[in-house]
């Protein structure tokens, strides 16, 4: 009869808890996808990083209006802020987690930039 090798309690709790991790992040990998339009609720919120020779620091706007449909390749014209600034956001990338959306102004980084998030979002029909 051959003898098993010893495998801790511990041993086994934290093989458990890496599978389990993978797997929420695999399954949290694949909720989130990149679309081509999306329909609003007509507000947002939205992040503003402004650069600065010294340093980024990006301040959080909220309920700001936004149009009903967008689509990537758009722009979209906002007004925020208590002393009213007006930016008109190129829409670069929509990613929607669930019920919310994210909209980039850029395609390759996601933190630390540009962005409106909204919520609830829709995936918008292609157009005819």
């Amino acid at each position: 009869m051959q003898k098993l090798p010893y495998v801790s309690a511990r041993h086994l709790v934290r093989s458990a808890a890496i599978t389990f991790s993978g797997l929420v992040a695999v399954a949290g990998a694949a909720a989130a996808a990149d679309v081509n339009a999306i329909t609003t609720p007509g507000k947002a919120n939205l992040t503003m990083c402004p650069e600065s020779w010294m340093y980024r620091s990006c301040n959080l706007y909220h309920h700001i209006k936004v149009p009903p449909q967008i689509e990537v390749g758009g722009k979209v014209t906002l007004h925020y802020g208590s002393n009213p600034k007006r930016y008109v956001f190129p829409v670069e990338r929509i990613v929607q987690d669930g019920d919310s959306c994210t909209v980039f102004s850029q395609t390759d980084q996601t933190d630390n930039v540009e962005n409106l998030v909204i919520t609830p979002c829709r995936v918008a029909p292609p157009p005819e």
